[in-house]
């Protein structure tokens, strides 16, 4: 592999261990939207599967989570803490449980800080099984790049496409 190669694909997630000590992934996204455009996106049912068909997120405490991969299998969950941002400057934030088959129980959180630029997008996958790290962090990197493209008004296929070769950065073996 050349040095090219060996750099972190844009807007990679980074995997360790955070100042807990618990092992996790986390992404750290810009999005040129304010955090009431990124909520929209992600907790309007009509909005969520226009751009990632088969997901759910019910925007209340005990709500509905699930995304639906396919042949991959299904993540489901429930909303454990949510904060809605009701202006275009307010911050906002989402927690809820992860549950794949076969693998324990984790949890994802969703914060958004408003920028001058729009939002700052904090994506924390906590207590994620070390195993499967590697192809949830791939996941999350599709979904925010698919994120980003719908916000912008942009097809996704070339982010779909681009698979496979993002998945050598976090998938070994």
């Amino acid at each position: 592999m050349t040095a090219t190669n060996d750099r972190p694909p844009a807007g990679a997630g980074l995997l360790g261990l955070d100042e807990r000590g618990v092992f996790g992934i986390r992404f750290d996204r810009p999005l040129r939207h304010s955090p009431t455009d990124v909520w929209r996106a992600l907790t309007d049912p009509d909005r969520l599967t226009f751009w990632l068909p088969g997901c759910l997120i019910e925007p209340w405490v005990g709500g509905q989570v699930r995304f639906d991969f396919g042949e991959e299998g299904t993540a489901t969950g429930a909303v454990r803490s949510l904060h809605a941002p009701e202006t275009p400057r307010d911050a906002g934030a989402l927690e809820h449980t992860w549950r794949w088959d076969g693998l324990p129980e984790s949890v994802v959180e969703w914060r958004l800080t408003p920028t001058p630029q729009g939002t700052r997008l904090l994506l924390t996958h906590r207590e994620a099984p070390r195993d499967a790290a590697g192809d949830f962090a791939l996941g999350w990197h599709l979904i925010l790049d698919v994120l980003a493209r719908h916000l912008d008004g942009a097809s996704s296929d070339e982010v779909w496409a681009g698979a496979e070769s993002l998945a050598a950065h976090y998938v070994t073996g």
